[in-house]
């Protein structure tokens, strides 16, 4: 916005100093056409002529003086008869009283504009045609023909900023326009700029650009449909073997004796309730990216929902192995976030199964909630293997390759959390060790 203020303080200034020149030649032209004789030429046209009593004789050079710049010429003697003349109108008299030229000396002798020399012997008089030149009786005084100039200096000036200015205003409308576009094109608007103008160019640029984006929206639309429907039908067709061979396997293990073979069955189990947690993440997080899901935000207890989630998990993974523990510092017993249940028990239940299924040799997990003023933190934690710092510090910064381990899980947790503006952080403290930060409802 500067540059385009300095360059068009920049043009005002050529401009007024245009004008000056402008007006200083123009001035200099109008003074100078004002004296039409030449000093030098005026002598040699007076020299040329020569008037007694007797006669009165005009030189070849003096003609061509007035062929160049007068219609007409006549020469009067002393007593204001004519002595001689060239190409002197038929309607003008040939003989003058004194009284008459001294009122024609400066005006006209009838409607012809007139110009008297006084010559040794007579009096010459150059004439032009009618209405080809203006006269009047001009006195101006120095101070007030310096107010003049100083006058028609401002003027020029003042003219010429308020020019400036107005295409300035034009200019700035211009730039708005493209600006706004820009605003759209950044926003995935569809936007179609009238291209004309002094940023007409730019216009068209801006029109192709979103003419391109959104050809690109569409199709990753179309892509992104295509997607979800093939993740509709691949989810579709996993879950329901899936249930089938998790139905099963519950039966032979009520039905097995051999504890051996009831710890393989309840293996096949548990490998079939994580791929069904893998399907179910997939779908969310796909839900979650297209922005296709809906938040029913509500109020919930947060200690309710921590309780309700460790039993569940308890529920699918009965091994003997696994130890929970949950703790909170809340005196009243209750603990109420503002957001959607169904998202947070699964952001919880991804964690705690995430302890499970990375630690098959078993591990004490623990969950702890603190109460601050305006927010809550929550740590979940386990004494397992934990990760090293390398691979927390690229899921915290949002870098984890979803094919190593620890991969959708994390993926969906954070979502989740950052979709109720709060903060995850991971960290390998003698174990898997997960901070959350969530907004506290107050009241």
């Amino acid at each position: 916005m500067k540059n385009i203020i300095k360059r068009y303080i920049k043009i005002t200034v050529v401009i007024v100093s245009i004008l000056i020149i402008i007006n200083t030649i123009f001035i200099k032209v109008w003074t100078h056409s004002m004296e039409r004789k030449d000093p030098e030429r005026m002598i040699q046209f007076i020299d040329g002529i020569k008037i007694d009593e007797k006669s009165c004789t005009v030189s070849k050079n003096s003609k061509k003086y007035i062929n160049d710049h007068y219609q007409w010429m006549m020469v009067l003697k002393k007593n204001g008869s004519l002595a001689y003349s060239y190409k002197l109108p038929k309607k003008l008299k040939r003989n003058y009283e004194l009284g008459e030229l001294i009122d024609y000396s400066k005006w006209y002798v009838e409607d012809y504009p007139v110009e008297m020399l006084n010559i040794p012997g007579g009096l010459v008089v150059l004439g032009n045609a009618p209405d080809s030149i203006w006269k009047a009786n001009l006195s101006v005084g120095i101070q007030e023909a310096r107010m003049i100039l100083v006058l028609l200096v401002f003027f020029n000036v003042l003219i010429t900023i308020v020019l400036a200015y107005y295409m300035s205003l034009i200019f700035m409308k211009e730039l708005n326009t493209v600006v706004s576009g820009i605003l759209d094109v950044s926003q995935e608007e569809e936007i179609a700029l009238e291209e004309k103008g002094y940023l007409k160019d730019i216009k068209a640029a801006i029109n192709k650009v979103s003419k391109r984006l959104n050809e690109q929206k569409l199709i990753v639309k179309k892509t992104n449909a295509m997607k979800e429907e093939w993740l509709a039908g691949v989810s579709h067709d996993i879950r329901t073997p899936l249930s089938v061979i998790v139905g099963k396997t519950e039966e032979l293990g009520d039905l097995e004796q051999d504890i051996e073979k009831k710890q393989m069955l309840e293996v096949i189990k548990n490998q079939s309730f994580k791929i069904t947690f893998l399907v179910n993440d997939l779908n969310l997080i796909n839900q979650l990216d297209n922005q296709q899901f809906i938040l029913k935000s509500k109020t919930i207890d947060i200690c309710r929902l921590m309780r309700e989630c460790i039993a569940d998990v308890m529920n699918i993974y009965a091994l003997d192995q696994y130890e929970f523990v949950f703790d909170h510092d809340s005196k009243r017993g209750k603990i109420y976030v503002e957001g959607d249940e169904h998202l947070f028990k699964r952001a919880v239940d991804n964690l705690l199964i995430n302890s499970i299924v990375h630690n098959e040799q078993g591990c004490r997990i623990s969950i702890y909630i603190k109460e601050e003023v305006d927010h809550i933190v929550m740590t979940f934690s386990d004494n397992g293997v934990g990760m090293n710092e390398e691979k927390a510090q690229r899921i915290n910064n949002g870098q984890q390759n979803i094919n190593e381990v620890h991969g959708w899980g994390t993926v969906v947790v954070k979502r989740i959390i950052e979709l109720h503006s709060g903060t995850t952080e991971f960290r390998n403290h003698n174990g898997m060790q997960v901070n959350i930060t969530l907004p506290k409802k107050l009241g």
